[in-house]
């Protein structure tokens, strides 16, 4: 350990670790990047990272003793992050797995459900459920809209160590937890609107939530993983600063209809402008991750045999929207 730090490396550079490398720089956190190419360390070397938190204080993170090219590194690590999309975490877990210490962990900041795709590796993986958003302005600054929270909690149903919060406090809040399944879910649930439910329209959150069509589908899609969540026995966890969606989905524990409308046109007052990620990727035409958000609720339900028509639709909406961008 350095300085009482465990040793920690993060693989793969976006908004979600941008916001961590942050509280680590704030808090002279010792951290390695292991850069998979060399023009990626070239660029991360050349130009500083700017980083605009939630108080609207822009703090200028110079990254160039920090980096290394992931083949040239001889450091075992005790924590490796990964930032990336789903669909690359399996190439991340095997291109770092010689840099993990023996009794080291991988930690996942991906959304939807990623540990439940390697379930051999349980022992080896602490969750990370992330509370904020952060984007990259046209300006190449990365903003951080509102103060977050990170949830950890052991894929093994162990509470990981109390570092985290000496590591990353006051900048990101950190909640440990033994029960990181219903903290999983609750974020799955509002991804499944925000950024499934959003990229289908292809709306950012005002369009979407200002319009009550859009808060009625997106009661809807709640209402679904409400109840899969019920039949799969799992208890909601609310992320802090998040709103129970046992309490915006319909049937048992629900709040007045009237009540749900308006904490979602409240949201789509509060990130009127935010086309969150999923929105952007169509944006760009990037291909998305909706197979791991909604699609994952579709897997889920299809296992029980629980119909989550919503759901579906949105799934399908989104691969469409795909399947037209240039080959």
């Amino acid at each position: 350990m350095n300085d009482g730090y465990p040793s920690i490396a993060i693989c793969g550079i976006g908004s979600v670790t941008v916001t961590i490398i942050h509280a680590f720089h704030q808090n002279k956190v010792p951290y390695t990047i292991l850069c998979k190419d060399q023009k990626r360390l070239f660029s991360l070397q050349e130009k500083p990272v700017q980083f605009k938190g939630p108080n609207g204080d822009t703090t200028e993170i110079n990254l160039r003793d920090h980096l290394t090219l992931v083949q040239e590194n001889t450091e075992t690590f005790d924590y490796i992050i990964l930032g990336c999309k789903n669909q690359l975490l399996n190439e991340y877990l095997t291109l770092t797995k010689n840099h993990l210490k023996p009794n080291g962990k991988w930690i996942l900041i991906q959304n939807g459900l990623p540990e439940e795709h390697f379930p051999n590796l349980k022992n080896k993986i602490i969750s990370g459920v992330v509370g904020w958003n952060t984007q990259v302005l046209e300006s190449g600054i990365y903003f951080q809209s509102n103060p977050g929270s990170l949830v950890l909690g052991g894929s093994d149903e162990t509470k990981p160590n109390s570092i985290w919060k000496k590591s990353l406090e006051p900048w990101i809040d950190v909640v440990l937890t033994e029960h990181i399944t219903g903290f999983r879910w609750h974020k799955l649930a509002i991804n499944s609107i925000i950024n499934g439910l959003a990229a289908s329209k292809q709306l950012s959150l005002g369009q979407l939530f200002l319009n009550k069509k859009g808060r009625d589908q997106a009661i809807t899609v709640l209402t679904e993983i409400k109840e899969l969540m019920s039949k799969l026995q799992i208890k909601e966890g609310v992320v802090p600063g998040s709103f129970p969606i046992q309490k915006l989905g319909g049937g048992k524990g629900s709040l007045p209809l009237w009540i749900r409308h308006l904490v979602l046109i409240l949201l789509g007052l509060k990130y009127f402008k935010i086309r969150t990620s999923m929105v952007q990727d169509l944006d760009h035409k990037r291909k998305t991750e909706i197979e791991f958000i909604n699609g994952e609720v579709v897997n889920e339900a299809i296992k029980i045999g629980l119909p989550v028509p919503t759901n579906e639709r949105i799934v399908k909406e989104v691969l469409k929207i795909e399947s037209e961008f240039p080959s």
